[in-house]
Protein backbone atom coordinates (compact mmCIF):
# COMPACT_ATOMS: atom_id res chain seq x y z
CA UNK A 1 0.00 0.00 0.00
CA UNK A 2 3.12 2.52 1.00
CA UNK A 3 4.17 2.03 -2.73
CA UNK A 4 1.10 2.37 -4.42
CA UNK A 5 0.16 5.89 -2.79
CA UNK A 6 3.80 7.36 -2.98
CA UNK A 7 2.96 5.88 -6.84
CA UNK A 8 -0.57 7.76 -6.62
CA UNK A 9 1.17 11.18 -5.53
CA UNK A 10 3.45 11.75 -8.59
CA UNK A 11 0.69 10.27 -11.38
CA UNK A 12 -2.86 11.25 -10.10
CA UNK A 13 -5.86 9.37 -9.64
CA UNK A 14 -6.13 7.32 -12.61
CA UNK A 15 -3.02 5.81 -12.18
CA UNK A 16 -3.89 5.04 -8.38
CA UNK A 17 -6.61 3.18 -9.29
CA UNK A 18 -4.52 1.63 -12.15
CA UNK A 19 -1.92 0.55 -9.52
CA UNK A 20 -4.79 -0.98 -7.15
CA UNK A 21 -7.14 -2.54 -9.75
CA UNK A 22 -3.91 -4.73 -10.41
CA UNK A 23 -4.43 -6.35 -7.00
CA UNK A 24 -8.03 -7.71 -8.08
CA UNK A 25 -8.39 -11.42 -7.84
CA UNK A 26 -10.58 -13.10 -10.64
CA UNK A 27 -14.19 -13.35 -9.73
CA UNK A 28 -17.38 -15.02 -11.89
CA UNK A 29 -18.54 -12.77 -14.82
CA UNK A 30 -22.27 -13.45 -13.07
CA UNK A 31 -21.47 -12.16 -9.56
CA UNK A 32 -23.70 -9.64 -8.28
CA UNK A 33 -24.09 -7.70 -4.59
CA UNK A 34 -27.51 -9.25 -3.92
CA UNK A 35 -30.10 -6.59 -2.78
CA UNK A 36 -31.01 -6.74 1.11
CA UNK A 37 -34.45 -7.53 0.35
CA UNK A 38 -33.55 -10.61 -1.39
CA UNK A 39 -32.59 -14.18 1.40
CA UNK A 40 -30.39 -13.79 3.93
CA UNK A 41 -28.24 -16.54 5.88
CA UNK A 42 -26.75 -14.47 8.68
CA UNK A 43 -26.94 -11.11 10.00
CA UNK A 44 -23.60 -10.67 11.98
CA UNK A 45 -23.91 -8.04 14.81
CA UNK A 46 -20.33 -6.69 17.03
CA UNK A 47 -21.01 -6.41 20.83
CA UNK A 48 -19.20 -3.86 22.76
CA UNK A 49 -20.33 -5.34 26.45
CA UNK A 50 -18.94 -2.06 28.24
CA UNK A 51 -21.19 0.25 26.47
CA UNK A 52 -24.62 -0.73 28.51
CA UNK A 53 -26.58 1.98 25.75
CA UNK A 54 -25.02 0.00 22.63
CA UNK A 55 -25.45 -3.44 24.28
CA UNK A 56 -28.93 -2.66 25.37
CA UNK A 57 -29.48 -2.28 21.02
CA UNK A 58 -27.38 -5.66 20.29
CA UNK A 59 -29.83 -7.33 22.64
CA UNK A 60 -32.82 -5.74 21.35
CA UNK A 61 -31.17 -6.56 17.68
CA UNK A 62 -30.83 -10.14 18.87
CA UNK A 63 -34.08 -10.59 19.61
CA UNK A 64 -35.95 -9.61 17.02
CA UNK A 65 -33.54 -11.14 14.65
CA UNK A 66 -33.43 -15.02 15.99
CA UNK A 67 -36.88 -15.83 14.67
CA UNK A 68 -36.27 -14.88 11.13
CA UNK A 69 -31.92 -15.61 10.51
CA UNK A 70 -29.11 -16.58 12.24
CA UNK A 71 -26.86 -14.33 14.09
CA UNK A 72 -23.21 -14.28 14.16
CA UNK A 73 -21.92 -12.43 16.94
CA UNK A 74 -18.34 -10.29 16.82
CA UNK A 75 -16.24 -9.01 19.27
CA UNK A 76 -12.78 -8.10 19.83
CA UNK A 77 -11.49 -10.39 22.45
CA UNK A 78 -12.70 -13.55 23.88
CA UNK A 79 -13.25 -11.84 26.65
CA UNK A 80 -15.92 -9.20 25.77
CA UNK A 81 -17.26 -12.09 23.81
CA UNK A 82 -18.41 -14.19 27.25
CA UNK A 83 -19.12 -10.94 28.58
CA UNK A 84 -21.28 -10.18 25.60
CA UNK A 85 -22.83 -13.74 26.13
CA UNK A 86 -23.44 -13.13 29.81
CA UNK A 87 -25.54 -10.12 28.68
CA UNK A 88 -27.33 -12.27 26.45
CA UNK A 89 -28.41 -14.70 28.78
CA UNK A 90 -29.37 -12.57 31.40
CA UNK A 91 -32.09 -11.27 28.71
CA UNK A 92 -33.23 -14.76 28.26
CA UNK A 93 -30.64 -15.74 25.01
CA UNK A 94 -29.77 -18.71 24.97
CA UNK A 95 -26.06 -18.69 24.31
CA UNK A 96 -26.15 -21.52 21.92
CA UNK A 97 -28.57 -20.08 19.22
CA UNK A 98 -25.83 -17.81 18.05
CA UNK A 99 -22.40 -18.27 16.52
CA UNK A 100 -19.67 -16.10 18.25
CA UNK A 101 -16.00 -14.75 16.24
CA UNK A 102 -13.83 -13.10 18.38
CA UNK A 103 -10.83 -10.61 16.80
CA UNK A 104 -9.28 -7.43 17.31
CA UNK A 105 -11.05 -6.07 14.51
CA UNK A 106 -14.07 -6.16 15.51
CA UNK A 107 -15.94 -2.88 14.66
CA UNK A 108 -19.58 -2.11 16.45
CA UNK A 109 -20.66 -0.42 13.05
CA UNK A 110 -20.25 -3.76 11.59
CA UNK A 111 -22.21 -3.20 8.13
CA UNK A 112 -19.47 -0.85 6.54
CA UNK A 113 -16.85 -3.95 7.48
CA UNK A 114 -17.25 -5.67 3.90
CA UNK A 115 -19.55 -6.47 1.21
CA UNK A 116 -20.78 -9.96 -0.33
CA UNK A 117 -21.08 -11.11 -3.73
CA UNK A 118 -22.88 -14.13 -4.55
CA UNK A 119 -22.70 -15.41 -8.69
CA UNK A 120 -25.47 -17.53 -10.34
CA UNK A 121 -23.63 -20.40 -9.37
CA UNK A 122 -24.69 -19.75 -5.71
CA UNK A 123 -20.43 -19.10 -4.70
CA UNK A 124 -20.16 -16.37 -2.43
CA UNK A 125 -17.13 -13.49 -2.30
CA UNK A 126 -16.31 -10.55 -0.64
CA UNK A 127 -15.44 -6.94 -1.95
CA UNK A 128 -12.63 -5.56 -0.23
CA UNK A 129 -12.98 -1.63 -0.33
CA UNK A 130 -10.02 0.51 1.01
CA UNK A 131 -10.70 2.14 4.09
CA UNK A 132 -10.11 5.78 5.22
CA UNK A 133 -12.10 6.14 8.71
CA UNK A 134 -15.12 7.41 7.25
CA UNK A 135 -13.40 9.74 4.87
CA UNK A 136 -11.16 11.01 7.86
CA UNK A 137 -7.94 12.58 5.70
CA UNK A 138 -11.13 14.40 3.76
CA UNK A 139 -12.45 15.66 6.90
CA UNK A 140 -8.85 16.56 7.81
CA UNK A 141 -8.49 18.30 3.89
CA UNK A 142 -11.53 20.81 5.59
CA UNK A 143 -10.31 21.10 8.65
CA UNK A 144 -6.72 21.92 8.35
CA UNK A 145 -7.14 23.89 4.54
CA UNK A 146 -4.41 26.16 5.38
CA UNK A 147 -2.10 23.94 6.51
CA UNK A 148 -1.33 21.32 4.43
CA UNK A 149 1.39 19.43 6.49
CA UNK A 150 -0.60 19.19 9.40
CA UNK A 151 -3.60 17.59 7.30
CA UNK A 152 -1.55 15.00 6.13
CA UNK A 153 -0.56 14.33 9.36
CA UNK A 154 -3.70 14.44 10.76
CA UNK A 155 -4.82 11.94 7.62
CA UNK A 156 -2.32 9.42 9.28
CA UNK A 157 -5.08 8.80 12.31
CA UNK A 158 -6.90 6.24 9.92
CA UNK A 159 -6.63 3.23 11.14
CA UNK A 160 -5.24 1.17 8.65
CA UNK A 161 -5.72 -2.23 10.05
CA UNK A 162 -9.57 -1.33 10.06
CA UNK A 163 -8.45 -2.04 5.61
CA UNK A 164 -8.10 -6.04 6.72
CA UNK A 165 -11.62 -6.24 8.44
CA UNK A 166 -13.33 -7.76 4.84
CA UNK A 167 -10.20 -10.25 4.18
CA UNK A 168 -11.02 -11.61 7.74
CA UNK A 169 -14.60 -11.44 7.21
CA UNK A 170 -13.45 -13.50 3.50
CA UNK A 171 -10.99 -15.84 5.50
CA UNK A 172 -13.65 -16.86 8.28
CA UNK A 173 -16.56 -17.16 5.19
CA UNK A 174 -14.12 -19.18 3.44
CA UNK A 175 -14.54 -17.35 0.06
CA UNK A 176 -12.33 -15.47 -2.21
CA UNK A 177 -11.79 -11.86 -2.23
CA UNK A 178 -12.23 -9.23 -5.31
CA UNK A 179 -10.03 -6.05 -4.19
CA UNK A 180 -11.08 -2.31 -5.33
CA UNK A 181 -9.18 0.90 -5.78
CA UNK A 182 -12.17 2.33 -4.38
CA UNK A 183 -12.29 4.49 -0.73
CA UNK A 184 -15.62 3.49 -0.03
CA UNK A 185 -17.77 1.77 2.87
CA UNK A 186 -20.54 -0.73 2.57
CA UNK A 187 -23.18 2.19 3.21
CA UNK A 188 -21.86 4.11 0.83
CA UNK A 189 -23.77 3.05 -1.97
CA UNK A 190 -27.09 0.87 -2.07
CA UNK A 191 -28.14 -1.49 -5.07
CA UNK A 192 -31.43 -3.07 -6.37
CA UNK A 193 -29.31 -6.33 -6.96
CA UNK A 194 -30.28 -5.96 -10.79
CA UNK A 195 -27.93 -3.69 -11.75
CA UNK A 196 -28.43 -0.33 -10.78
CA UNK A 197 -26.45 1.25 -7.59
CA UNK A 198 -27.34 4.85 -6.05
CA UNK A 199 -24.49 6.81 -4.50
CA UNK A 200 -24.12 10.58 -3.34
CA UNK A 201 -21.70 12.25 -5.50
CA UNK A 202 -20.33 14.32 -3.09
CA UNK A 203 -19.43 11.69 -0.63
CA UNK A 204 -17.43 9.68 -3.51
CA UNK A 205 -15.48 12.55 -4.72
CA UNK A 206 -14.15 13.23 -1.37
CA UNK A 207 -13.61 10.07 -0.20
CA UNK A 208 -11.34 10.12 -3.72
CA UNK A 209 -9.99 12.63 -4.08
CA UNK A 210 -8.70 13.93 -6.12
CA UNK A 211 -10.09 10.98 -8.34
CA UNK A 212 -13.41 12.94 -10.66
CA UNK A 213 -16.42 11.26 -10.97
CA UNK A 214 -16.05 9.82 -14.22
CA UNK A 215 -12.60 7.76 -12.68
CA UNK A 216 -15.09 6.65 -9.75
CA UNK A 217 -18.05 5.90 -12.00
CA UNK A 218 -14.89 3.37 -14.02
CA UNK A 219 -14.01 1.76 -11.24
CA UNK A 220 -17.83 1.40 -9.57
CA UNK A 221 -18.98 -0.18 -12.80
CA UNK A 222 -15.87 -2.77 -12.43
CA UNK A 223 -17.48 -3.84 -8.96
CA UNK A 224 -19.50 -7.42 -10.33
CA UNK A 225 -23.06 -6.70 -11.61
CA UNK A 226 -23.12 -3.25 -11.70
CA UNK A 227 -24.66 -1.84 -14.60
CA UNK A 228 -26.12 1.55 -14.28
CA UNK A 229 -24.68 4.43 -11.39
CA UNK A 230 -27.35 7.15 -10.35
CA UNK A 231 -25.35 9.85 -8.96
CA UNK A 232 -27.51 11.59 -6.20
CA UNK A 233 -26.42 14.74 -4.73
CA UNK A 234 -26.20 15.20 -0.58
CA UNK A 235 -27.86 12.88 2.32
CA UNK A 236 -29.49 14.28 5.33
CA UNK A 237 -28.08 17.08 7.48
CA UNK A 238 -27.91 15.16 10.38
CA UNK A 239 -25.52 13.04 8.53
CA UNK A 240 -21.83 15.25 8.48
CA UNK A 241 -18.68 14.51 7.29
CA UNK A 242 -16.90 13.26 10.92
CA UNK A 243 -17.42 15.99 13.36
CA UNK A 244 -18.51 19.00 11.55
CA UNK A 245 -21.07 22.37 12.04
CA UNK A 246 -24.30 21.92 10.16
CA UNK A 247 -25.28 25.20 10.29
CA UNK A 248 -24.68 28.03 13.09
CA UNK A 249 -24.39 26.13 16.21
CA UNK A 250 -25.77 22.70 15.31
CA UNK A 251 -23.14 20.12 14.80
CA UNK A 252 -23.20 17.17 13.99
CA UNK A 253 -21.15 13.29 13.58
CA UNK A 254 -21.49 11.15 10.82
CA UNK A 255 -20.10 9.49 7.35
CA UNK A 256 -21.17 12.59 5.12
CA UNK A 257 -23.83 10.95 3.20
CA UNK A 258 -24.18 7.37 3.56
CA UNK A 259 -27.37 5.92 1.10
CA UNK A 260 -28.53 3.88 4.60
CA UNK A 261 -29.66 7.45 6.01
CA UNK A 262 -31.69 9.07 3.16
CA UNK A 263 -32.58 6.25 0.22
CA UNK A 264 -32.84 2.51 0.59
CA UNK A 265 -34.16 -0.05 -2.22
CA UNK A 266 -37.55 -2.28 -1.25
CA UNK A 267 -37.45 -4.14 -4.54
CA UNK A 268 -36.00 -3.37 -8.10
CA UNK A 269 -38.20 -0.45 -8.54
CA UNK A 270 -39.19 0.78 -5.74
CA UNK A 271 -37.30 3.26 -3.78
CA UNK A 272 -37.41 4.36 -0.08
CA UNK A 273 -36.61 8.22 0.02
CA UNK A 274 -36.18 10.86 3.23
CA UNK A 275 -38.77 13.51 2.96
CA UNK A 276 -38.79 16.34 4.82
CA UNK A 277 -42.70 17.60 4.29
CA UNK A 278 -43.67 21.29 4.24
CA UNK A 279 -45.23 21.81 7.41
CA UNK A 280 -41.94 21.00 8.75
CA UNK A 281 -39.46 22.69 6.21
CA UNK A 282 -39.88 26.61 8.03
CA UNK A 283 -39.43 24.70 11.95
CA UNK A 284 -36.12 23.94 11.80
CA UNK A 285 -33.00 24.94 10.39
CA UNK A 286 -32.04 21.15 9.55
CA UNK A 287 -35.83 20.60 8.13
CA UNK A 288 -35.01 23.50 5.33
CA UNK A 289 -31.22 22.15 4.65
CA UNK A 290 -33.25 18.48 4.17
CA UNK A 291 -36.07 19.70 2.32
CA UNK A 292 -33.73 21.21 -0.35
CA UNK A 293 -31.55 18.36 -0.57
CA UNK A 294 -34.22 15.70 -0.70
CA UNK A 295 -35.93 17.65 -3.31
CA UNK A 296 -32.93 17.79 -5.79
CA UNK A 297 -32.27 13.62 -4.80
CA UNK A 298 -36.02 13.15 -5.77
CA UNK A 299 -35.82 15.38 -9.20
CA UNK A 300 -32.65 13.12 -9.86
CA UNK A 301 -34.31 9.93 -9.21
CA UNK A 302 -37.71 10.93 -10.96
CA UNK A 303 -35.67 11.28 -14.12
CA UNK A 304 -34.21 8.24 -13.65
CA UNK A 305 -34.70 4.46 -14.98
CA UNK A 306 -33.47 1.36 -13.86
CA UNK A 307 -31.01 -1.60 -15.84
CA UNK A 308 -33.98 -1.94 -17.76
CA UNK A 309 -35.27 1.64 -19.11
CA UNK A 310 -38.30 2.12 -16.15
CA UNK A 311 -38.97 3.98 -14.21
CA UNK A 312 -38.92 4.09 -10.56
CA UNK A 313 -41.46 4.16 -7.69
CA UNK A 314 -40.58 6.59 -5.23
CA UNK A 315 -41.82 6.45 -1.75
CA UNK A 316 -41.25 9.55 0.61
CA UNK A 317 -40.60 8.51 3.88
CA UNK A 318 -41.32 11.27 6.67
CA UNK A 319 -38.47 12.02 8.63
CA UNK A 320 -38.67 12.38 12.10
CA UNK A 321 -38.11 14.99 14.47
CA UNK A 322 -34.65 16.81 15.42
CA UNK A 323 -33.31 15.07 18.21
CA UNK A 324 -30.75 17.34 19.96
CA UNK A 325 -28.82 18.22 22.78
CA UNK A 326 -26.55 20.42 24.62
CA UNK A 327 -22.38 20.16 24.11
CA UNK A 328 -19.79 21.97 25.87
CA UNK A 329 -16.84 22.10 24.12
CA UNK A 330 -13.63 20.92 25.79
CA UNK A 331 -10.16 22.20 25.73
CA UNK A 332 -7.74 21.29 22.59
CA UNK A 333 -5.83 19.49 25.27
CA UNK A 334 -8.36 16.80 25.72
CA UNK A 335 -7.93 15.36 22.57
CA UNK A 336 -9.77 12.28 23.00
CA UNK A 337 -13.08 14.11 23.30
CA UNK A 338 -14.83 14.67 19.72
CA UNK A 339 -16.18 17.89 20.91
CA UNK A 340 -13.02 19.83 21.33
CA UNK A 341 -12.34 23.74 19.69
CA UNK A 342 -9.79 21.35 17.76
CA UNK A 343 -12.65 19.23 15.93
CA UNK A 344 -13.60 22.62 14.18
CA UNK A 345 -11.84 24.27 11.41
CA UNK A 346 -10.23 27.80 12.85
CA UNK A 347 -11.94 29.86 10.48
CA UNK A 348 -15.38 29.17 12.59
CA UNK A 349 -14.01 30.89 15.69
CA UNK A 350 -15.19 28.26 18.39
CA UNK A 351 -13.68 27.81 21.43
CA UNK A 352 -13.23 25.92 24.70
CA UNK A 353 -16.58 26.26 26.96
CA UNK A 354 -18.64 27.54 23.45
CA UNK A 355 -22.03 25.78 23.81
CA UNK A 356 -23.18 23.80 20.44
CA UNK A 357 -26.52 22.06 20.01
CA UNK A 358 -25.77 18.19 18.77
CA UNK A 359 -27.75 16.92 16.59
CA UNK A 360 -28.55 12.52 16.26
CA UNK A 361 -28.36 11.17 12.54
CA UNK A 362 -31.87 10.28 13.20
CA UNK A 363 -33.83 9.25 10.09
CA UNK A 364 -36.00 6.06 9.58
CA UNK A 365 -34.41 5.01 6.56
CA UNK A 366 -31.60 3.27 9.16
CA UNK A 367 -33.66 0.23 8.91
CA UNK A 368 -32.79 -3.32 8.39
CA UNK A 369 -34.43 -6.20 6.41
CA UNK A 370 -33.96 -9.89 7.48
CA UNK A 371 -35.72 -11.89 5.89
CA UNK A 372 -39.33 -12.01 6.56
CA UNK A 373 -38.67 -9.18 9.66
CA UNK A 374 -37.83 -5.38 8.93
CA UNK A 375 -36.47 -3.54 11.92
CA UNK A 376 -36.99 0.31 11.84
CA UNK A 377 -35.66 2.88 14.17
CA UNK A 378 -38.39 4.01 16.62
CA UNK A 379 -38.16 7.82 17.68
CA UNK A 380 -41.58 8.28 19.89
CA UNK A 381 -39.28 8.10 22.67
CA UNK A 382 -37.65 11.10 21.99
CA UNK A 383 -40.20 13.44 20.30
CA UNK A 384 -42.03 12.34 17.09
CA UNK A 385 -45.36 12.08 16.97
CA UNK A 386 -46.88 8.29 17.29
CA UNK A 387 -49.25 9.36 14.36
CA UNK A 388 -46.01 10.22 11.92
CA UNK A 389 -44.61 6.74 13.12
CA UNK A 390 -47.54 5.60 12.54
CA UNK A 391 -47.64 6.81 9.15
CA UNK A 392 -44.71 5.36 8.40
CA UNK A 393 -45.38 1.90 9.65
CA UNK A 394 -47.93 1.80 6.85
CA UNK A 395 -45.41 2.89 4.27
CA UNK A 396 -43.26 0.09 5.29
CA UNK A 397 -46.75 -2.38 5.57
CA UNK A 398 -47.11 -1.51 1.54
CA UNK A 399 -44.13 -1.45 0.44
CA UNK A 400 -42.61 -4.62 1.85
CA UNK A 401 -45.45 -6.70 2.28
CA UNK A 402 -45.78 -10.02 4.09
CA UNK A 403 -43.10 -9.12 6.60
CA UNK A 404 -43.12 -8.31 10.49
CA UNK A 405 -42.45 -4.53 11.17
CA UNK A 406 -41.17 -3.93 14.05
CA UNK A 407 -39.69 -0.62 15.63
CA UNK A 408 -36.60 -0.98 17.69
CA UNK A 409 -35.28 2.41 19.84
CA UNK A 410 -31.60 2.74 19.09
CA UNK A 411 -31.18 6.40 19.24
CA UNK A 412 -27.82 5.96 21.74
CA UNK A 413 -26.31 4.18 18.20
CA UNK A 414 -27.15 7.70 16.28
CA UNK A 415 -25.33 10.00 18.65
CA UNK A 416 -21.97 8.31 16.99
CA UNK A 417 -23.58 9.18 13.73
CA UNK A 418 -25.15 5.37 13.53
CA UNK A 419 -28.25 3.19 13.80
CA UNK A 420 -29.77 -0.16 12.99
CA UNK A 421 -28.64 -0.76 9.13
CA UNK A 422 -24.78 0.35 10.47
CA UNK A 423 -24.88 -1.70 13.29
CA UNK A 424 -25.75 -5.33 11.50
CA UNK A 425 -24.05 -6.87 8.28
CA UNK A 426 -26.70 -8.92 5.55
CA UNK A 427 -24.45 -12.35 4.65
CA UNK A 428 -26.66 -13.65 1.38
CA UNK A 429 -27.91 -17.25 1.59
CA UNK A 430 -26.13 -18.76 -1.06
CA UNK A 431 -26.45 -22.46 -2.21
CA UNK A 432 -23.14 -22.69 -1.85
CA UNK A 433 -19.54 -21.40 -0.71
CA UNK A 434 -16.56 -20.48 -3.47
CA UNK A 435 -13.36 -22.34 -2.65
CA UNK A 436 -10.59 -20.35 -1.70
CA UNK A 437 -8.34 -19.40 -4.35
Amino acid sequence: MKNASARYLFCGASCFFAVLAAWSAPVSSSARQPAEFEPQAAVWLAADPDNAEFMKVTVELVKSLLPHVKVKLFADTDGNLGKAKAVLQQHGIAPAALEYHADPLATFFMRDGAVYLVDAHGAMSVLDLKWSDYGLPGWCRRLLADKPERAAKCAGWVDAAKDELDRWIAKTSGVPVLASPLFLENATFEVNGKGVLLISESLALERNEPAGRDEIERELRVIPGVKKVIWLGEGVAQDPLEVSTITGRYVGMGAGGHTDEFVRFVDPSTILLAWQEDDGANVHPLHRINRERMQKNYDILAHSTDQDGRPFRIIKVPMPAVIERKVVLASRAEQGNSWNEASFPPSEGRKAGDEVIQVAAATYLNFLIANEVVLVPSFVEDGTSPAVQDRVRHIFEDALPGRKIQFVHCTPLMWQGGGLHCATLSEPKSNKLAENK
